[in-house]
């Protein structure tokens, strides 16, 4: 019975972290707002900011949010199909 309990305890630890997932596994692109629309994941995908502008965010930190004032405002980021991680 010891060893049914031991083995059942490896189980499910073992286990259990296969099951777990980095919060950064698959991250394409990262963006933090802080100042700009650029990409901190190291890949490179900047933002292209059109007319937002930045912005103090919800905790009241400056320039780290944007604020969009109609259909004219929006943030781009270039994924062309060159780019390896994107698959179509």
């Amino acid at each position: 019975m010891k060893r049914i309990y031991l083995g059942l305890c490896l189980f499910i630890l073992l286990g259990n972290q296969c099951l777990l997932a980095g919060l950064n596994d698959g991250l394409v692109a990262y963006y933090p707002f802080n100042g700009n629309a650029n990409d901190a994941s190291g890949h490179g995908i900047d933002g292209i900011v059109y007319g937002a502008t930045l912005d103090v965010d919800r905790a009241g930190n400056p320039n780290s949010s944007f604020h969009f004032a109609g259909t004219g405002n929006w943030i781009r980021a270039d994924v062309g199909p060159e780019w390896p991680l994107v698959k179509a």
